[in-house]
């Protein structure tokens, strides 16, 4: 096939640390503040009194201002490294922050979560934290081993069987990762993302029943629209390009800027619609205009409507965006004057 679908995945973090206290009313807001002004002068007099930073933290906390709870947890910590209490608040506020995008949290977490106190202990709340952040780094072995602990404890943690799931889906023992992901569904049967898991399993396998898993995991979450884009991407992967434009418009009911545009001009583009073609990636264009491809593909429509004008400034674009672009540089030399 001449044209392909060439999109990159970007992985944007924000960081969002102390949440707006203007979402609160302004009495709560004045009293927070007082409150924590109070505090704070009792603490420079007594720096070291745990119940006054626990006090703090709480309302901190209260306020999702994660950035302030966390230097109270530090402070309690170094005050008393082996208070369980402590080390499992700080961990838990480490990896809390990392999930907000600020990544280098996430090995503070796991550092803490290292220590032998935590394996005494064997606490599912930590060990939780401590297997996720295993998977994060790659761990797969530790994870599961984490996750059976935590399992011995709790059985019927739909979450737990998850992340064995995707751990086992990483080192590769698809058929284990399936299991994993079917007792998930057992536990909790409105756990999407195992419905989602189980359809890229199945898809990457070329089985069809990939498109069963991906209904039932719209069945439980029909508002969102990762899951329409996957299941479009995959109907139109396996050429059934009316049904993966269902997906696609269905997207553009939530949100008319996605760049499933470009999907839905891509297919028009294979099946000669070249106007709808041409509308939907000036839509994706216009939202994101420094993508070479899809000048060129709108510059194909443009060009089989015989606008030649339109899809030469196209053309041109997309070589000014990627001068690699070869193939645009041989439509443009046999473009009509």
């Amino acid at each position: 096939m001449r044209f392909f679908l060439l999109f990159s995945c970007f992985l944007i973090l924000f960081s969002c640390l102390n949440k707006d206290v203007q979402n609160h009313k302004p009495e709560e807001v004045k009293d927070y503040r007082t409150e924590i002004s109070l505090l704070s002068t009792k603490l420079l007099e007594n720096p070291n009194d745990t119940f006054l930073l626990n006090k703090r933290i709480d309302l901190f906390l209260m306020y999702e201002n994660l950035e302030g709870a966390l230097l109270d947890q530090q402070h309690l910590y170094k005050l008393d490294s082996n208070n369980y209490q402590y080390l499992s608040d700080l961990a838990s506020t480490y990896f809390q922050l990392g999930e907000k995008g600020r990544a280098s949290y996430y090995i503070k977490a796991l550092n803490i979560l290292n220590r032998d106190i935590v394996n005494l202990k064997s606490d599912i709340s930590n060990l939780t934290i401590r297997y996720k952040l295993f998977y994060i780094f790659q761990r797969y072995k530790e994870s599961i081993k984490d996750i059976n602990t935590v399992l011995k404890q709790n059985k019927y943690l739909a979450e737990a069987y998850f992340y064995k799931g995707m751990n086992y889906k990483e080192i590769g023992d698809t058929t284990m990762a399936i299991s994993q992901f079917q007792t998930v569904t057992e536990q909790d049967p409105q756990y999407s993302d195992a419905y989602e898991q189980l359809a890229f399993i199945y898809e990457a396998q070329n089985n069809n029943i990939a498109e069963l898993y991906y209904d039932n995991a719209l069945s439980v979450d029909s508002t969102n629209i990762s899951l329409w884009y996957n299941k479009g991407m995959y109907l139109q992967n396996i050429s059934r390009y009316d049904d993966a434009k269902k997906c696609y418009l269905t997207i553009l009911r939530f949100d008319p800027r996605h760049l499933s545009n470009y999907n839905l001009g891509y297919i028009a583009l294979l099946q000669e619609e070249y106007l709808d073609g041409a509308n939907y990636f000036s839509e994706y264009i216009y939202n994101n205009n420094q993508v070479a491809m899809a000048y060129f593909a709108r510059g194909l429509c443009f060009k089989s409507l015989k606008q030649t004008k339109k899809a030469r400034f196209d053309f041109m674009k997309a070589l000014e965006l990627d001068p690699s672009l070869y193939i645009v540089q041989d439509e443009l030399s046999n473009l009509e004057i």
